[in-house]
């Protein structure tokens, strides 16, 4: 008759041998989809070889991590350990994911009281966005007045990014680096300040997955004066 601790033996490997799919050895890699991701803490389940692994160890990189259900990854067991090791992406379709940056130097205005492009269109970047539909987006530009208004009179103007491709999402005043400049009884001209604005775009903002093109648009407050735009620089982070 099976003693307690041998059935307890016994009982813990069977256990073990039913939540592992089946193949490998001390050393053997699957390709698995992501079935649970908890954002907060990394708590995870993920189908392999038609069986379910719950709360794998994750090989961690860039700004940040944030698995879908549905998305295909590459997994590693190593004897009784296993590993997320990362997304698996096809080139066109995510195996980039890279950060982009784009600077147009030269300094330009407009009269536009709406988002408008300037002279030199941009900077605009294209980047493809995966299944996390999240992106950190940067602008700033050094951002002048370029005449005088009668005093209590707001100048200035704003630089937001239009997003198209696979998404539609438009420049906004509240989501832009700006100049905005009360005048006071002497006057306001040729002051400005180097603004930047700094927004985490999700899917409640519209960004969808595929390749989205990130491009620079500006306004002025008044029609006269005009407002300029220098040093314009945009960067987009997918992740």
């Amino acid at each position: 008759m099976m003693d307690a601790l041998a059935y307890a033996v016994a009982m813990a490997a069977a256990n073990a041998a039913a939540a592992t799919p089946p193949g490998g050895g001390d050393l053997a890699h699957y390709q698995g989809q992501i079935v649970s991701w908890d954002e907060a803490s990394g708590l995870n389940s993920v189908r392999v070889n038609g069986a379910i692994v719950s709360n794998l160890r994750v090989i961690r990189g860039g700004i940040g991590l944030a698995y879908q259900p549905g998305d295909t990854v590459l997994i590693e067991k190593r004897m009784s350990q296993w590993y997320i090791l990362g997304n698996v992406g096809a080139p066109g379709a995510g195996a980039a994911n890279q950060i982009q940056s784009a600077l147009v130097a030269a300094s330009e205005a407009t009269g536009s009281t709406s988002f408008t492009d300037l002279a030199t269109v941009g900077p605009s970047v294209t980047v493809y966005i995966g299944s996390s539909r999240r992106a950190l987006v940067l602008v700033s530009a050094y951002i002048v007045a370029t005449g005088t208004a009668s005093s209590g009179t707001a100048l200035g103007g704003r630089m937001s990014p239009q997003v198209s491709g696979a998404s539609t999402i438009a420049a906004d005043n509240t989501l832009s680096a700006s100049l905005a400049a009360v005048t006071d009884p002497s006057g306001f001209a040729g002051a400005g300040v180097t603004a930047t604005f700094l927004r985490l775009y999700t899917a409640a903002d519209g960004l969808n997955v595929g390749m989205n093109t990130f491009t620079s648009k500006y306004n002025s407050r008044l029609s006269s004066p005009t407002c300029a735009f220098a040093s314009r620089n945009l960067t987009v982070i997918p992740f």
